[in-house]
């Protein structure tokens, strides 16, 4: 049935959408074609690229502007306050940043520490970089910590055993078997990794190259060796060497105590045994388990699409593997033919109903059919704060939709998923032609007041984009967020409305408030302009909350220090994000 599916789908997006200038509709499909989801993911990972915001800037910066910029950097890279701190104090600010729920700061201390430039014929470098390696490792980002470590020679590093793991673990979690194994067998044999890492992937390695004999002799030495024997190793060794009854192993494997430190052993064996990963198994590890669990084309469609959809996010894959992956989820005709059924079906399972409706969205012949999926689309992506993956995976189709009057109507949405794909001219021209068939209303002024906040290309004009955005919102609205406001406004100097008046229902805040001496330390930080420990101070006053869990006192101060923060570049990223986190607007 899936093939059908296929060869159906490829045929009519060829017709469809074969006048289009771009043939943009269909490069899902040929990338699915052309190109396996092991190479299409693999290919975004190893690109050595600089993480971009998630709003860009304009290109149409000066010469002197650019300038300016590099030099702030440069500032920031060779700061004292990083470089000058003793070791003792960098672990503590590193396992006090373990959990940032901000993107846009995430993404900021990990340009700054990869911009460090640093020494490691010096003691104290050499420290630096392992507490870099070690902080991307633990925030799920493997293959950051592998680009670093493949820069520099470091077999001399007091080190490089933990260097050697986590290299190990990359190419593993990738699927990169031959060079793993590669890699093992130009180790050094006085090289030893705990938990007999090293002798466990070297029978494994002899399974993959089919010497299974050498690799039973190996293993029945491990097992003497290893006064914990590892189990759940040995079923997996078992599967693969000899596969027996699978029913009675996966019962054994799943009650078998995980050791975590070789989690992406385990992942790689598992998928040579053509063995199904757990939700219990991804919960481990979710951010660095993430693509080994979306190449084991044996787990659960669902679990592999909720991998996906956070790897998506976290941009370590691209929308056309995201696409590939909700392309390879299963349906038969039934299914297709009663869609509300089917959703109703996939009852608090929002991964297969975003997959179902994505692909029922291609299957419709008649542009109406089309939009009206499409919308329905969106509006299910919405509910269940995916809206973002939605748009992105969607764009592609955006193009086929002509602006009738029949679709006019749905000019808001439309135009609502050009803004978030940074398409702003399309979105302005089907704001226009529902205003032209409609008139103006609340759609398609909290569209505007979208566009307006997202095409802002410069602090003074994202400033102005929210006094306009405040003076079309009601007093509904004023009531419900008049706190976020009232922040907001004193942040920004903004000439609108606000409630200052004491709400005696409400007389105490159960919101906790960092300690006085780190507040002093922010507060310091941001008077002397002291860019990197204002960034470290903040992001350690920040761990483990969302912006909507802060005390109103703490969030103006973080606002505080952010509007001046590199010229304020990172700032209107930071307030759509809290207004995301107040459901406010966005």
């Amino acid at each position: 049935m899936k093939l059908v599916f296929l060869i159906f789908f490829i045929l009519f997006s060829h017709t469809v959408f074969a006048n289009e200038e771009n043939n943009s509709a269909v490069e899902v499909i040929n990338l699915y074609e052309t190109k396996s989801l092991d190479q299409m993911v693999l290919e975004n990972l190893n690109e050595n690229e600089e993480i971009e915001d998630e709003f860009e800037t304009s290109d149409e910066l000066t010469d002197t502007q650019t300038n300016e910029a590099e030099v702030k950097q440069i500032e920031i890279v060779k700061n004292n306050f990083f470089m000058n701190n003793e070791i003792d104090y960098l672990k503590k600010y590193f396992a006090n940043i373990q959990n940032i729920n901000s993107k846009t700061l995430q993404i900021q201390i990990i340009e700054v520490l990869e911009d460090l430039q640093l020494n490691l014929e010096i003691e104290k470098d050499k420290q630096i970089f392992f507490l870099i390696i070690n902080y991307f490792k633990s925030i799920g980002l493997l293959n950051k910590s592998y680009e670093l470590i493949d820069k520099y020679d470091l077999r001399n590093d007091i080190n490089f055993n933990f260097y050697t793991k986590v290299k190990l673990n990359y190419l593993l979690s990738t699927f990169q078997l031959n060079e793993a194994c590669n890699f093992k067998d130009e180790l050094n044999s006085n090289i030893k990794l705990e938990f007999f890492f090293l002798e466990k992937l070297d029978i494994f390695c002899l399974i993959l190259n089919d010497n299974q004999s050498e690799a039973n002799l190996l293993n029945s030495i491990l097992i003497e060796s290893e006064k914990n024997s590892d189990i759940y190793y040995q079923h997996l060794f078992s599967l693969i060497s000899n596969p027996p009854d699978s029913q009675n192993f996966d019962i054994e494997i799943k009650n078998s105590e995980i050791n975590k430190e070789l989690l992406f052993l385990y992942s790689a064996m598992t998928r040579i045994a053509e063995l199904p990963f757990s939700n219990s198994f991804y919960e481990l590890d979710k951010k660095n388990l993430s693509i080994p669990i979306i190449l084991n084309q044996a787990s659960p469609i669902e679990l592999r699409i909720k991998a996906a959809n956070n790897s998506f996010l976290e941009k370590l894959i691209t929308v056309d593997s995201l696409a590939a992956l909700y392309m390879s989820a299963d349906f038969n005709s039934d299914q297709f033919s009663n869609p509300q059924q089917t959703i109703d079906s996939f009852l608090n399972n929002k991964e297969l109903s975003m997959a179902f409706l994505y692909q029922l969205v291609n299957i419709q012949i008649f542009p109406k059919d089309r939009l009206n999926v499409l919308i329905q689309f969106w509006d299910f992506a919405k509910q269940n704060n995916l809206e973002e993956i939605a748009y992105k995976l969607s764009i592609n189709m955006l193009s086929s939709i002509d602006p009738s009057s029949e679709n006019i109507i749905y000019g808001p949405q439309i135009a609502s998923a050009y803004i978030f794909n940074n398409e702003f001219q399309n979105a302005i021209e089907w704001i226009e032609l529902y205003e032209s068939a409609k008139q103006v209303d609340s759609k398609s002024i909290y569209t505007r007041i979208l566009l307006d906040i997202y095409s802002s290309d410069n602090l003074n004009s994202f400033i102005n984009s929210i006094n306009l955005t405040f003076e079309n919102y009601s007093d509904d609205y004023y009531n419900e967020n008049a706190e976020l406001l009232f922040v907001i406004k004193d942040v920004m100097n903004l000439d609108i409305k606000s409630n200052n008046n004491i709400n005696f229902d409400n007389i105490f805040d159960n919101r906790s408030m960092p300690s006085l001496f780190l507040l002093n330390e922010i507060k310091e930080s941001i008077t002397n302009s002291n860019h990197e420990k204002f960034l470290f101070y903040s992001l350690i006053s920040l761990n483990g909350k969302e912006w909507n869990d802060l005390h109103p006192e703490h969030l103006k101060l973080i606002l505080d220090g952010y509007i001046n923060f590199k010229d304020g570049s990172l700032f209107r990223n930071l307030v759509l994000e809290i207004f995301k986190s107040y459901k406010f607007i966005i």
